[in-house]
C-alpha cells in the first residue's frame, strides 16, 4: 500500500488512534486527516471537567503534539470539513471546494449533542458542551456570574453530573433536572446512582428525577423554567446534557447504508461501499465479546476501535472484543466502569462510607461489568474476569479478603 493514499475524516480519538496505528503497523502511503474545527485535535473528557477552570492550560488537552503529526508524515488539515463522497470517483469534496482522491476513506465523524428545542443552541447563557469552544464560551458565562448564582442542568449522565460537580466547587447553586428515574440510568448502575446522588446532594445538588421542562421564559436577568410537576425554577445558566446523535449524514448522503442511528460497518469496520471504513462513536459495529451489532459512545471504544479498523485496512484484521469501559472523576472519585454495569444483580466489594469499593455487575451469576471507586488497582486484576464472563459465589466477590 505504499502509493495508496487513506484519507480519514475527523480528527477526534478514532480519527487519530486510525491514523496512529496504520503507520505502527507499516502503512507507507499518504494519510490525510481532517478536522472540521481550526485547533489541534484535543481531549474530549476534560471539556466538562478541567477545561472549565481557567487554571488549566488548554495546550494539556491535546491528544497528539504537533511532533508527532510531523514524525509520522500525517497531512493534519485543520478548518477541512467534508461535505460530500463521491464513492465511484473515490474523492472527497471539501466545504472550500477542494476535492481529495482517496484509495481508502475512513469515516471517524463522532457524535453532536442531542439539542431541545426549549434551549437553542447558542441562545444567551444557555449551553451544550461537545467542542473546545463549547467549553471555553461556558467558563467565561459562569465567569462573568457572580458567587451563588443559580445553574441548571438538564440530564443526570456523565456530563451533567460531572458539570454539576465543577459548577458547585465554583460557588454555583446546581440543579440536576432528570427526566428517568434516576441518575445515570443508561450507562451506571442503581447502586453506583445512589452513591453518586447522595454524594451530589452533599455537596449542595439538587438532583430532580422524573422531571422535565415544559417552559422556558426568558426575564431581563437568567430564565424562568416551568417543570412538569408545575413548580418553577430560575436559572441564570443552563446546560443540556441529554446524550449525542451520530454524525452520520456525510455517509448517508453517499448511500452508505445505516443503522439504529449510525453507519453500518461489519466485523472489521468496512460499509456496504467498497474502500469506505467507519470507526467510533458513528460506527454501528460488531462486537465478538457481546456477540452482537452495537453502538458505543466512550472514549475508551473510539480508540480501540479506531486502532481496530485501520489495521484491517491493511489487511491484518483482528477480533474487536472490547467489553467496552469509560470513566468518570467527580469531587474526590474517580469512577471506572467495565463492561455492562446494567446485568441482573449486584454485588458490592468493600465499603462504600470508605469512599473506595467495587461493584461487580452480574447477568444471573457470569460477571458481566464491574465499577470500581477509588479502586483502580483493584479493577486492573478484576477485569479479566469481565473479558472471560467469569462466574464466581457472591459471597467470594463480596469478601475484600478473598485474592
Amino acid at each position: 500500500m505504499k502509493e495508496k493514499t487513506v484519507v480519514i475524516v475527523g480528527a477526534g480519538i478514532a480519527g487519530v488512534s486510525a491514523a496512529q496505528a496504520l503507520r505502527e503497523n507499516g502503512f507507507k502511503g499518504q494519510i490525510i486527516l481532517l478536522s472540521r474545527e481550526n485547533t489541534m485535535p484535543y481531549d474530549r473528557p476534560p471539556l466538562s471537567k478541567d477545561a472549565l477552570h481557567t487554571s488549566t492550560p488548554p495546550a494539556t488537552f491535546l491528544l497528539r503534539d504537533e511532533a508527532f503529526y510531523k514524525t509520522n508524515q500525517i497531512d493534519l488539515r485543520l478548518g477541512a470539513e467534508a461535505t460530500a463522497i463521491d464513492a465511484a470517483a473515490h474523492l472527497v469534496t471539501l466545504s472550500d471546494g477542494t476535492q481529495l482522491p482517496y484509495s481508502t476513506l475512513l469515516l471517524a465523524t463522532g457524535s453532536r449533542p442531542r439539542t431541545l428545542p426549549l434551549f437553542p443552541y447558542g441562545a444567551p447563557f444557555i449551553h451544550y458542551l461537545r467542542t473546545s469552544l463549547d467549553a471555553q464560551r461556558l467558563r467565561q458565562d459562569m465567569q462573568s456570574l457572580p458567587k451563588g448564582a443559580s445553574m441548571v442542568i438538564v440530564g443526570a449522565g456523565i456530563i451533567g453530573l460531572e458539570v454539576a460537580a465543577s459548577a458547585t466547587a465554583q460557588g454555583f447553586h446546581v440543579t440536576v433536572i432528570e427526566a428517568g428515574e434516576r441518575p445515570l440510568a443508561r450507562s451506571g448502575s442503581p447502586l453506583l446512582s445512589s452513591f453518586l446522588a447522595a454524594e451530589h446532594t452533599k455537596h449542595g445538588v439538587d438532583i430532580r428525577c422524573q422531571t422535565h421542562i415544559i417552559d422556558v421564559e426568558k426575564g431581563k436577568s437568567g430564565y424562568s423554567l416551568t417543570l412538569s410537576d408545575k413548580s418553577t425554577l430560575a436559572a441564570d445558566l443552563i446546560v443540556v446534557g441529554i446524550g449525542v446523535c451520530p454524525e452520520h449524514e456525510l455517509g448517508s448522503l453517499a448511500g452508505i447504508e445505516a443503522a439504529t442511528g449510525g453507519i453500518a460497518v461489519d466485523a472489521h469496520g468496512r460499509t456496504s461501499i467498497k474502500d469506505i471504513y467507519a470507526a467510533g462513536e458513528v460506527a454501528f459495529h460488531y462486537n465478538v465479546h457481546y456477540g452482537t451489532q452495537r453502538r458505543d459512545e466512550t472514549w475508551q471504544h473510539a480508540a480501540s476501535h479506531g486502532e481496530h479498523v485501520a489495521k484491517a485496512i491493511l489487511g491484518v484484521p483482528d477480533d474487536y472484543s472490547s467489553p467496552g469501559s469509560y470513566w468518570t472523576d467527580q469531587y474526590t472519585f474517580n469512577i471506572q466502569v467495565v463492561g455492562n454495569p446494567l446485568g441482573t444483580s449486584e454485588v458490592i466489594r468493600g465499603n462504600p462510607s470508605d469512599g473506595a469499593f467495587v461493584i461487580f455487575h452480574l447477568n444471573d451469576s457470569v460477571i458481566c461489568g464491574i465499577t470500581a471507586v477509588n479502586a483502580t488497582r483493584e479493577l486492573r486484576k478484576l477485569r479479566r474476569l469481565v473479558n472471560n464472563s467469569s462466574a464466581l459465589p457472591q459471597d467470594i466477590l463480596a469478601d475484600p479478603t478473598t485474592d
